[in-house]
């Protein structure tokens, strides 16, 4: 993934505007990523701690998988600690974190 759509994407997950519809949309159908890469990209963050899949009107319901559909507008990926996250992404250079470097082509 690029540096400027990676930002993107972390930013997103910061701003709670990471709905998977919004995500299919900007990401797959707009930029021609894959379901895989993004999937490598939330769920990599879900295992370090920091993302987690919820119910976008209930917080308190989780989901350990994503239904990648352009109408899903129920799941969404946010950070565990959005104070962590603002802080996070706004101290690194470039607003990537260097766990997330890797993702950078």
């Amino acid at each position: 993934m690029t540096i400027e759509d990676l930002r993107e994407l972390l930013l997103s997950i910061a701003e709670e505007d990471a709905i998977i519809s919004t995500l299919f949309s900007f990401f797959i159908r707009n930029k021609g990523y894959s379901t895989q890469i993004l999937e490598e990209i939330i769920f990599y963050g879900i295992a370090i701690g920091w993302f987690e899949i919820v119910n976008v009107e209930n917080d308190n319901i989780p989901y350990t998988d994503i239904e990648w559909r352009i109408d899903n507008d129920f799941q969404e990926v946010v950070f565990c600690d959005n104070d962590f996250a603002v802080k996070t992404l706004f101290t690194q250079e470039g607003g990537i974190p260097e766990l997330f470097k890797k993702f950078i082509l």
